[in-house]
This record gives structure tokens, C-alpha cells and sequence, in this order.
């Protein structure tokens, strides 16, 4: 990748993603911004091709031609005219790099990169603490010094968050979001595809139509289903949703130098069931036998955090299964696996809520692990990043203070507009 980049189109309005996966030089970013300004109508004042070439990849000379530079490839790929606030956060990210790493960075990788980054994710100068809605220079630093490194192989964890549908409209989408699905993957496949990694793999899990969905979908979502006797539907939607996911990592598999797969979730829960069994014995209520769950340690917290999380959601109703189970033999789809989606949901509806934060934790930690274990990256595109998963990620890692190669994109409720990143999502696209 010397002189060329690999484009990804992860706009909103998809405008230039018949160029993906296309390799470009730095002098062809300024044409492609303005064939993206003619269709959108918007005028983004961008630099020329010579003024793209002429820049140094540090912004040590000419640092508002960098600025420029910056700025039109974060326009060309995301659609976004970015604020110069916004802008300048690239060279906070550069700053925190190893002399060995900003040595690696030709003009085409930094511009390749950075705005790929900066676009996708949002940043934060916030030190030790969780923040929600910003990632951590310190992580930011070390994911892209992940992407520089010349090495074999690299390991993409992605998961998807559980299907959760609205509170007041508690239905499923028939249909993943076809754009955001592929903006999320473009997006991907533009971090990856740039990397020095000679061979890149990206898994994409999920949760597929099993008995497991009854407890990792939101309880109103599946209730609505179940009282409805539809939980055959239900079941039918998450297929659904699993070949959508599935179609759009096979048409980026193809056109894209990165490998993308589909996992579903089942086997990696049942890994992170026999954890449990084997800190808190077979019912996941006894005292930890690893000291890493210790009183007052790491996880300790982070099941405390996740305690205060899930509390707004334990029903104080007993749950009558057997007329939910009546309503769904009794309904038009009738079904086996119906049935033992039930017997889960309820069986899941009764576990403590200590049980229930233990195991949420679990699962964040074992998936920081894996990446650990594989010398990875994780990128957060569910919904929801709260203080127990960064926990429980930190604890993988070393501690709070440990820089981790795990960055959330960006997400966001403002209305949208094309000027600031501030209302561009990657995230939550269901």
C-alpha cells in the first residue's frame, strides 16, 4: 500500500460506493470529493490534488494543508464536513503514537487512516475515567498502532448488539437496515484494508433464532411476541436478520481484501456458561474460586456497575408460563423451538440479579480475553457501551490505566446534517 489507499464509501447516502474497495492515490481524494459535492449539492471548499500530495504525514510542515487534507478525506469517505475542532483531533491521535509507529506512516497511509478514525470514532481527552460517549486517546493510539504493524495475520471481534427493539413499540424490524449494515462493514473494510495485517479476518456475531435469543433480547420485546402467540414470528425475524447480516458480509467479502464471517453467538455463550460454572459453581451463585473475581477487585466492580444497570429491567410479576405456553401451542406457528425459547425465557426470568450481572460480565471479559488471546482488535457497533463492559475489558488488560485495542464508533440522536461529525452513527443501525 505504499502510494495507493483502499477507498470505502460509509456515508449516509452511499454516493460514491460504487468506488469501494477501489485502490486511489492521495490526488485522486480531491476528485472524488468533488464528484461527492456535485451529487449532494454542497460545496466543502476542499484542497486540490497538488495541495493533497504536498503534505507532510506529521503536519511538521504546512500544518493547515494537513488540516485540509484531513478534512477532504474525511468528506470523501463519510460525507461529513468536519469542524477544524473536529479536524485537529488527528494529530492529538498522532501525538500519542511511538516514534516507531509515525515512522511507519507514508501521506497515503496516514491519509488512508487517521480520517477513517477520526470520522468513525469520537475522542476524548478524558483520562482514567468510563466515557460513554467518547473513546480514550490512549486506546486510540494503540488501535492504530495495531493497524501499522507489519505482521502475518490480525483478528477483527465485532458483536452485535441483542435485537433490541423500542419500549413503547417493543417490535422487531422485519429487515436489517440494508445502508446502515453496509455503511458499518465500508467502514471496517476502510481500517482494514489499510493496514500493513497481511491477512485480515472480521467476525461479525450475533445472536441467531435459538433458545438463547429468550435471554438476550430485550424481555418487553420478547413478552410482546409471547402474549401476542407469535413467538414462531419472532423466531422466524431473528432468522431473518441473520441472512440480512450474513448477505451483506458475503457481497464485502468479495470486493474487499479483508475477510468478513458470520458467528453466531450460541457457541461463544456456551464458553462463557462454563466459566460461570467453574468460578460460581453449576448455579452461578457460590463465592468466586478465581481471585480475579475477587471482593473489591476489577470485576467485583464491574458486577456492581452492572447490577445498578439491570435493575430498571427484573420484572416483579411472576411469569405465567404455562399460559404462554397454551397461547403458542394454540396459535397459527406452533413450533419445538417455540416451546424451549419459553422454558429459557422463564428459566432466565427467575436467576437473581447478582447471577445476571455476573454473567454479563463474564461475557465482555471472555470476549477481551479472546481478542487478547488472538493479539486483536475489538470494534464496539451495538448499542449500548456502558462502565461494567469497559470494566470488564479492563480487567482483561491489565486495569483501568491500560491502553486497550477496543474503540466504540461513533453514535449519535442529533438530527443529521452534513456539516460536523457530531450527528454521524455507525452504530445502532437496527
Amino acid at each position: 500500500m505504499a502510494d495507493e489507499i483502499t477507498f470505502w464509501d460509509f456515508s449516509r447516502s452511499q454516493a460514491l460506493s460504487r468506488h469501494n474497495g477501489s485502490r486511489i492515490d492521495v490526488r485522486e481524494i480531491s476528485e472524488l470529493c468533488a464528484v461527492r459535492g456535485e451529487i449532494e449539492a454542497v460545496d466543502p471548499h476542499l484542497p486540490s490534488a497538488d495541495e493533497m500530495v504536498g503534505i507532510h504525514p506529521l503536519a511538521l510542515k504546512r500544518p493547515r494543508r494537513w488540516e485540509a487534507a484531513i478534512a477532504a478525506m474525511i468528506y470523501a469517505s463519510s460525507g461529513q464536513v468536519a469542524l477544524r475542532e473536529e479536524i485537529i483531533k488527528a494529530r492529538e491521535l498522532l501525538d500519542r503514537l511511538s516514534k516507531h509507529d509515525r515512522s511507519a506512516l507514508t501521506v497515503p497511509r496516514m491519509l488512508a487512516l487517521v480520517p477513517t478514525m477520526i470520522a468513525g470514532f469520537r475522542f476524548s481527552r478524558q483520562g482514567e475515567t468510563f466515557n460513554p460517549e467518547a473513546n480514550r486517546y490512549l486506546e486510540g493510539a494503540r488501535f492504530l498502532s495495531v493497524l501499522l504493524e507489519e505482521r502475518p495475520a490480525l483478528e477483527v471481534e465485532i458483536g452485535l448488539c441483542a435485537h433490541r427493539a423500542g419500549v413503547s413499540n417493543p417490535v422487531l424490524p422485519e429487515h436489517v437496515s440494508s445502508t446502515g449494515a453496509n455503511r458499518m462493514v465500508a467502514f471496517v473494510a476502510s481500517l482494514l484494508d489499510n493496514s500493513r495485517a497481511g491477512r485480515r479476518t472480521v467476525s461479525v456475531s450475533q445472536q441467531t433464532a435459538t433458545d438463547r435469543a429468550a435471554g438476550t433480547v430485550n424481555s418487553l420485546v420478547f413478552l410482546h411476541y409471547a402474549h401476542g402467540g407469535k413467538l414462531e414470528h419472532f423466531l422466524r425475524t431473528l432468522d431473518q436478520h441473520a441472512d440480512d447480516i450474513r448477505a451483506v458480509l458475503a457481497r464485502h467479502d468479495a470486493a474487499s481484501a479483508t475477510r468478513f464471517r458470520f458467528t453466531p453467538l450460541d457457541p461463544f455463550s456456551e464458553v462463557v456458561e462454563r466459566d460461570m460454572e467453574e468460578v460460581f459453581g453449576p448455579d452461578w451463585t457460590g463465592a468466586p474460586t478465581d481471585p480475579r473475581w475477587r471482593p473489591g477487585g476489577t470485576l467485583d466492580s464491574a458486577v456492581e456497575e452492572a447490577k445498578g444497570k439491570m435493575a430498571r429491567f427484573m420484572r416483579d410479576a411472576p411469569l405465567d408460563v404455562d399460559r404462554l405456553l397454551r397461547l403458542h401451542k394454540d396459535s397459527d406457528t406452533p413450533s419445538e423451538r417455540g416451546v424451549s425459547a419459553l422454558h429459557w425465557f422463564d428459566r432466565h426470568q427467575r436467576q437473581p440479579l447478582g447471577v445476571r450481572a455476573r454473567y454479563d460480565v463474564a461475557f465482555h471479559h471472555r470476549l477481551a480475553l479472546t481478542t487478547l488471546e488472538k493479539d486483536g482488535v475489538g470494534i464496539g457497533m451495538e448499542r449500548g457501551w456502558d462502565a461494567y463492559q469497559w470494566l470488564a475489558w479492563s480487567a482483561a488488560y491489565g486495569s483501568a490505566g491500560t491502553a486497550m485495542p477496543l474503540l466504540y464508533a461513533r453514535s449519535s440522536t442529533e438530527p443529521t446534517h452534513h456539516v460536523s461529525l457530531r450527528s454521524f452513527n455507525l452504530r445502532q443501525f437496527w
